[in-house]
């Protein structure tokens, strides 16, 4: 469930660390507390809860970015069936759950995000839906040939996604609907503005067995999707959009756990150059800010192997290796690029399986860290 992962400049931020306030209330303390080993936990407090919400700080460290922070509401939502497995004292953490959420968020750049979402799991997860709207301006560095040039986008995003599970397999079929109104503005060029629309209908095919959609300790989702970005959508440009991921987790043995990624993205030929300042492919990876590496093409991989220290606490490394390259270059003289790290996650609510915890990520050019809300991919 994180926004972070689409494949629109609004989904350059990464949810972060759970924070709770003190309170000096035994009884409200106590709801922080896990019976099954005494250590701090959000589970009963975030699922039994009245207001049934988790309050969230939200951290950016995004380079492109800059510095800073705001605060979210997430609101969980549980099925009946799910929270009478629970009471009973049943595994539910690989049962989703849906949640809601606000937030707003501001960076040290001018920076500036806001707005709402939903994501609903239905019919026991036979359906999963994701929608909502938001408003930003982001400020970036957008590269060309290494040149960095300052880009103001500002503008509001609109999504709605839905996918259906193929009878009792692991297999889903849905579609998706978005819509963004923007504004754009390069620094050289400040009495310019170039106001776009771009409307999407996309199609996807996905192979989900992960254990949990929030922090996944095992299983594979992997897929295929193709975006058509329209005029008769409501866009004002004609494109098309293609990406092909697979995310793979496994427990090497009781302590030692290991993960794998790979992802593609492409762009159709002879885009309108107002649609690729914001639509065209960059290298998706911790270490690296959002838009540095851009091409007709993208393609990476990453490697994560994690420890547990106990029931609670576990240690990771990872490394990752991506390029970006233009539709009239060739893949195997395209310039690789690096990145490696370590971090570190707090198993926070044992009943819906989140853990929580920051990555230090070392890319080509610099370090970065990352407060990270279940797992790093999505």
């Amino acid at each position: 469930m994180q926004i972070s992962n689409r494949t629109h400049l609004f989904a350059l931020l990464s949810l972060p660390l759970l924070f709770i306030s003190k309170t000096t209330s035994a009884g409200m303390m106590d709801s922080f507390i896990d019976p099954t080993d005494g250590r701090l936990d959000g589970s009963q407090f975030i699922l039994d809860n009245a207001a049934g919400f988790l309050p969230v700080p939200l951290t950016v460290t995004d380079p492109a970015v800059g510095v800073g922070g705001g605060a979210a509401l997430l609101f969980f939502h549980e099925s009946e069936e799910r929270k009478a497995k629970r009471l009973a004292g049943e595994k539910v953490e690989d049962i989703p759950a849906s949640a809601s959420g606000l937030m707003a968020l501001g960076t040290s750049n001018g920076s500036h995000l806001y707005g709402g979402f939903h994501s609903g799991n239905w019919h026991n997860d036979k359906i999963r839906y994701l929608g909502g709207l938001f408003g930003a301006q982001f400020n970036l560095k957008m590269y060309e040939q290494d040149t960095p040039l300052g880009l103001s986008l500002k503008g509001l995003y609109f999504f709605q996604e839905i996918d259906f599970r193929l009878g009792e397999s692991n297999f889903f079929v849905g579609g998706a609907y978005s819509y963004m109104s923007s504004t754009s503005t390069f620094d050289q060029m400040n009495e310019f503005a170039l106001n776009s629309r771009d409307g999407r209908v996309g199609m996807r095919a996905m192979y989900d067995s992960r254990n949990n959609q929030f922090s996944p300790r095992e299983g594979t989702k992997a897929g295929i999707k193709l975006d058509y970005h329209r005029k008769a959508f409501g866009g004002q440009f004609d494109y098309q959009k293609y990406n092909a991921y697979f995310l793979n987790y496994s427990r090497l043995s009781s302590k030692w756990g290991l993960g794998l990624r790979a992802d593609v993205k492409s762009i159709s030929d002879n885009v309108d150059p107002r649609a690729e300042v914001y639509a065209k492919p960059f290298i998706e990876m911790r270490g690296i800010a959002a838009m540095r590496y851009r091409g007709d093409n993208t393609a990476l991989g990453e490697i994560e192997l994690s420890y547990d220290i106990d029931n609670r606490w576990t240690i990771l490394g990872f490394a990752g290796a991506g390029t970006a390259f233009n539709h009239d270059e060739s893949i195997s003289r395209s310039k690789v690029y690096y990145t490696q790290g370590a971090g570190f996650r707090y198993l926070l609510a044992r009943q819906l399986g989140l853990r929580m915890g920051i990555d230090i990520a070392k890319g080509p050019e610099e370090w970065t860290t990352y407060i990270q809300f279940g797992s790093a991919w999505k």
